[in-house]
């Protein structure tokens, strides 16, 4: 608590001084004793903020407890949004420490390429204080004149996916708008949170989390590497780490077929059956026969078996399976896992996912008019993985296996993974969590984390057996363990697919019917699957 009340003292730019203005709000204004700090009402609040702020109570609804939703505009165009319980002020009851409140920060994380705010409900729901932010644009500000250039901030209504909001009509890379998307924004996100805690509620937060899937789960590793003393907890879902590698590798399926099979493409159907064959194939090498492969690191079956495909047609399927190779053969990233729909990255069979083309056009290439299929080819590949590498390793990589703020908080992450996510190919975690064990050891990195991989769902969350939502489950598991209790060891999933429940175990270990075996070594096969000629050092 110590260390991240000292990180909060050391804040820069513009938002500093505005936060504090704030730590000012309960200070006396006339000279004698000093009077007991009077926390303000909701009603009250905005009037202490930046005049961009809002301060409104929310009713209550059927699934949600009423609660004082503040919007400001602490610095730039970064967006944050922080509901907080009622306090004693505003006449809230039931928390553990001050009117509705139970005493801790819940920072969610966003989507695809954010641009939107969200009501952090989640952590309403629980009792504590939440936050969201739109991580520094919005399609309003992209379309919006900038009065230094005359033209739109971005591109139209932020581009395609929502992508374009880094670069400028007819202009170069914004890095200020990577570094808000990337980091800045979650910062000031956060400590806004914490800080308008302590003014409502008059007490500081007792405990700070960060939780989100997807872009959310980026961020929170994003959080952890870089401001690892900052959090006591994270709940991390199927990231989109490994930013300035994953994304371009998600562009290899849609240049393999265009090169080998030309605008005809790959009928889903063939793709669909193809991967239907590596099911059947690979499904009982967990000796259990449900219909899933339990591990898709170990099939390596091959789509020359498939009836149906023609030779070229075969080769297509498995070089998506293994995924882009340098000039020399070797490993660049993981493909899409066996078993898994290609429907996402590669549309209709012959076109490129458009989360993936908006980084290709507008981060990459800078270059709005950027046409993929004539200028990306299977052997030039290399060099725009290469390029991707290069131009956002030190900006926006988030993939840095330094935890050591994390150890020395003692902070704790349950980290988990879906391995037939058709956006965010599970490959990026299976690397970076062998990374953490090269670094740190499998018993090392457990002291703080704990990885769980769900197989047969896509990009959401897992089903687990109970009355209680997966993210609760985890959440509470991650809160328990935080809190001096236990570290989880398994979760029990329903597959949604198959109907058939199964053991999770924190990986490494192996699931044994309703139990785990402890695993203190990765076995060498998975963790050479799991690493690439590449890596960052």
């Amino acid at each position: 608590m110590q260390r991240r009340r000292r990180r909060l003292s050391r804040l820069t730019g513009g938002g500093a001084l505005a936060l504090a203005a704030l730590m000012l709000l309960a200070q006396p204004t006339a000279a004698g004793p000093k009077p007991k700090p009077k926390t303000p009402a909701c009603a009250d609040l905005a009037s202490r903020l930046p005049k961009s702020a809002t301060a409104t109570l929310v009713a209550a609804t059927p699934t949600v407890p009423a609660y004082c939703q503040v919007d400001v505009v602490p610095e730039r165009d970064i967006h944050v949004r922080i509901a907080l319980p009622l306090s004693a002020a505003d006449r809230g009851v039931g928390g553990k420490v001050s009117g509705a409140w139970n005493g801790r920060v819940i920072n969610q994380g966003g989507s695809g390429y954010a641009g939107i705010i969200g009501t952090p409900v989640f952590a309403v729901q629980r009792g504590e204080v939440g936050s969201h932010t739109d991580t520094g644009h919005n399609a309003a500000w992209c379309d919006a004149i900038n009065p230094k250039t005359g033209k739109p901030n971005a591109q139209p209504n932020c581009g395609l996916a929502g992508g374009g909001f880094v670069l400028p009509p007819g202009g170069k890379l914004s890095t200020s708008q990577v570094r808000d998307f990337i980091n800045r924004s979650l910062y000031v996100q956060t400590t806004w949170a914490l800080k308008l805690t302590k003014t409502y509620y008059g007490k500081e937060a007792r405990r700070n989390y960060w939780a989100g899937a997807s872009t959310g789960g980026r961020q929170g590793w994003e959080m952890a590497q870089r401001y690892g003393d900052l959090f006591d907890g994270y709940l991390i879902g199927y990231p989109a780490m490994n930013w300035n590698r994953f994304i371009i590798a998600e562009a290899w399926p849609a240049v393999v077929v265009n090169d080998l099979l030309g605008p005809g493409g790959l009928s889903p159907a063939k793709s669909d059956a193809a991967n239907a064959a590596a099911v059947a194939a690979c499904d009982d090498l967990d000796g259990v026969r449900d219909g899933v492969i339990a591990e898709p690191r170990r099939c390596d079956f091959d789509a020359r078996k498939v009836p149906g495909l023609s030779a070229q047609e075969a080769k297509a399927v498995n070089m998506i399976w293994d995924g882009p190779t340098d000039a020399k053969g070797k490993r660049l990233w993981g493909g899409i896992t066996r078993g898994t729909s290609f429907g996402t990255l590669l549309p209709g069979g012959t076109g490129m996912g458009a989360l993936i083309e908006t980084y290709v056009r507008y981060w990459l290439y800078e270059d709005a008019t950027f046409d993929w299929r004539s200028r990306l080819t299977i052997r030039n590949f290399p060099e725009a993985f290469a390029h991707s590498q290069r131009k956002f390793a030190k900006t926006a990589a988030t993939d840095d296996t330094d935890l050591s703020d994390v150890r020395r908080a003692r902070a704790k992450i349950v980290y988990y993974v879906t391995t037939n996510d058709p956006l965010i190919v599970p490959f990026g975690s299976y690397n970076y969590q062998q990374r953490l064990f090269d670094r740190y050891g499998v018993k090392g990195v457990r002291e703080n984390v704990r990885t769980f991989y769900f197989p047969n769902v896509a990009h959401t969350e897992p089903t687990l057996t109970g009355p209680a939502s997966a993210q609760t489950q985890l959440f509470d598991a991650l809160q328990t363990w935080t809190e001096g209790g236990p570290a989880p060891t398994s979760f029990r999933q329903l597959d949604r697919g198959t109907g058939v429940q199964r053991t999770i175990c924190a990986y490494p270990d192996l699931a044994l019917a309703t139990t785990c075996k402890p695993i203190t070594k990765v076995p060498s096969d998975l963790a050479a699957a799991s690493r690439t000629a590449h890596d960052p050092r």
